[in-house]
């Protein structure tokens, strides 16, 4: 009975100053900290050792937690999304015809020229 207690107590203060963690680094250490010690109490309770079990646990668990917390703290943002302005309006199709031209030119040579006339 008593080392249930003392492995309550000691889950309870961790779950208690989870809440105090300000980094991923620390929350992660102190989280699986705390789940570490409830898992090594109970197996550690199927052997007669809870009380060692859960400060082997606990060890194990934050130090796991400070590894992950570690690694998400380090890790590279997702890129942001980039907005563009949509484009100008397409123009309005112009209306017109080609013309065939007879152009004298500089010399005096004359020849013919394609225009597009716009009504």
């Amino acid at each position: 009975m008593k080392n249930k207690r003392m492995t309550l107590g000691g889950l309870l203060a961790c779950l208690t100053l989870m809440g105090c963690a300000t980094t991923p680094v620390q929350q992660g250490a102190l989280g699986l900290g705390a789940v570490g010690a409830g898992a090594g109490a109970i197996i550690g309770s199927t052997t007669g050792h809870a009380g060692e079990g859960a400060l082997i646990g606990a060890g194990v668990g934050a130090l796991t937690g400070a590894l992950v917390g570690d690694a998400i703290e380090h890790s590279t943002p997702p890129p942001q999304p980039v907005y563009y302005a949509p484009g100008p309006p397409p123009s309005p199709p112009v209306v017109g015809y080609w013309q065939t031209r007879v152009v004298t030119g500089p010399t005096g040579e004359r020849y013919e020229q394609r225009v597009w006339v716009t009504r």
